[in-house]
């Protein structure tokens, strides 16, 4: 019987290592996958607070909504093309809000519709608004309207290089933004 439970016990014990070895090499395999470069992994906000605080990425909000056509034209101008895509997908969560949507979002507990996140905790008053944020969700700064595809790879670099804390988007952009030479 003493020989019968040892077994037992060996077996769970060995089944229980091989598990663990299972899930750790699974996490191996998320962190070392490949970016997506055929379109931007857009994350729904109280999903995407969680990976960043997880991964330690800086955090785009795009605030929208499906009648704006200024965000219509991001999509089609902006968010398809394969740098963004990239940039985005390596050094950010991204999110999507629609600031018309009844969608309820849980934030640890705080439970609010992306409307109300929009209006009433973001203070968004037209579309598309875009706020960066820290991985800790702490915010940085809004921007709204439309970004032209080189205006907005700049906000990228200026946000994810933490240039915002040593100088203002003005002056960076001035000094040739992320193309000037150091």
């Amino acid at each position: 019987m003493r020989k019968l439970l040892y077994m037992i016990l060996a077996t769970f014990v060995a089944v229980a290592i091989a598990v663990a070895e299972e899930k750790k090499d699974d996490k191996k395999i998320a962190i070392s996958a490949p970016i997506d470069t055929t379109q931007v992994t857009w994350l729904p906000y109280d999903q995407g607070l969680k990976l960043a605080k997880e991964t330690g990425k800086h955090i785009l909000v795009d605030f929208t909504a499906k009648w704006c056509g200024y965000c219509k034209k991001m999509e089609k101008d902006v968010f398809s093309k394969p740098e963004v895509i990239k940039y985005m997908n390596s050094y950010y969560v991204s999110i999507k809000v629609d600031g018309d949507s009844p969608k309820e979002l849980n934030i640890d507990g705080y439970k609010i519709t992306e409307q109300n996140l929009a209006r009433a905790e973001y203070r968004v008053t037209g579309y598309p608004t875009f706020w960066f944020l820290k991985p800790t969700g702490d915010r940085i700064a809004p921007a709204s309207g439309y970004r032209p595809l080189d205006t907005f790879l700049d906000l990228l670099y200026f946000v994810k290089d933490d240039l915002y804390e040593k100088m203002n988007l003005n002056d960076y952009i001035k000094n040739g933004g992320r193309k000037q030479k150091n």
